[in-house]
């Protein structure tokens, strides 16, 4: 059984429909960064510091409302 789930749509990116899903938010994170990474490579190359923890604070609290 699936437990989490975490969509690009969810952090911004509206054009994307990659949806990373696992048993556990370590899982969850490590494929979704992975895809972003690769794929969206461009767009986090230009965040700021401070952009990419409450891009981190978002993901947490998105992951949290699905305990």
């Amino acid at each position: 059984m699936i437990s989490y789930q975490l969509k690009c749509r969810d952090i911004g990116f509206d054009s994307c429909d990659f949806i990373s899903t696992g048993n556990s938010e370590n899982e969850i994170k490590r494929r979704f960064f992975l895809h972003t990474m690769i794929n969206h490579k461009k767009e986090f190359e230009q965040l700021e510091d401070e952009e990419i923890i409450e891009l981190y604070d978002l993901i947490k609290r998105i992951l949290d409302n699905q305990n």
